[in-house]
């Protein structure tokens, strides 16, 4: 019988998920599809619904319902209480029970070893506050490394700050950007069709040894242009491609029980 899977979110049609699950899934011998399903903020209550007018086995949560999904599901395992931010769903008993997951950020951290880059002990800065930021900080801190968060919707004086004033702010008040070992672009910023940063000289207070992380990735491959920028500068710098691999392995076993790394072998 015929398998089906989603990610669901708003906006999705940039998702590169379905190109990342089939060949999983026909490695592994699996009858199944994978779909990409717009939800409204709107819709969003209603998506046990969802999940069970299109058959669902198990999806995927993208911006921006990583926490706001969390009032319509039945339970949270540890690593989405962790993080208070879901980004895998899994349909149990028939399609009765929805059981939240966070693989983001066990995924984040196992591309940064992909990299070399180290994360015991070491200082981590994360632009942005949403759900994906929170599964970034809560694998980072449960792996031995400090976080600082730089928020978007800093107030200053009554003012809402663009992200970069934010940033030249945090490095002359604290150092918080010379001093990281990793900095991790957790917003929006730089999406295909979506707002880009508006300028990117905060790269010039990395040290050398730093590695960017951008959790966007654009629908073509190509770099982001934060990606651009720190290669430009000789840092070591990962798109969000690598994210999504690796959140995808752990994701694939928690739908199937499969270990996908053998599955890829």
């Amino acid at each position: 019988m015929k398998k089906h899977y989603a990610v669901i979110g708003d906006p999705v049609n940039h998702s590169r998920s379905p190109e990342l699950y089939a060949p999983l899934f026909e490695k592994a011998g699996i009858d199944a599809d994978f779909l990409r399903l717009r939800v409204t903020k709107e819709e969003l209550p209603g998506v046990r619904g969802i999940a069970s007018e299109n058959g669902l086995s198990g999806f995927a949560v993208t911006m921006p319902h990583k926490r706001a999904i969390i009032p319509y599901l039945d339970a949270l395992d540890e690593s989405a209480e962790r993080a208070g931010s879901v980004n895998i769903v899994t349909v149990e008993n028939e399609g009765k029970r929805l059981v939240g997951h966070n693989t983001d950020g066990e995924g984040l951290v196992n591309a940064l070893i992909e990299s070399g880059t180290v994360v015991c002990g070491k200082n981590a800065v994360i632009l942005g506050n949403g759900g994906a930021a929170a599964g970034a900080r809560a694998a980072i801190e449960r792996h031995g490394g400090s976080v600082r968060i730089i928020t978007r919707e800093h107030m200053r004086c009554g003012a809402v700050l663009p992200i970069e004033a934010v940033m030249q702010n945090a490095e002359r008040d604290e150092g918080l950007l010379s001093n990281a070992d990793v900095l991790i672009n957790a917003t929006p910023l730089g999406m295909a069709g979506g707002e880009d940063f508006r300028r990117l000289d905060f790269i010039e207070y990395l040290k050398p040894s730093c590695t960017v992380f951008d959790m966007v990735y654009r629908p073509d491959g190509g770099d982001t242009s934060l990606l651009a920028a720190s290669k430009a500068a000789g840092l070591t710098a990962i798109g969000g491609e690598r994210l999504l691999y690796h959140q995808g392995l752990l994701a694939f076993r928690l739908w199937t029980g499969i270990d996908a790394g053998g599955v890829m072998k």
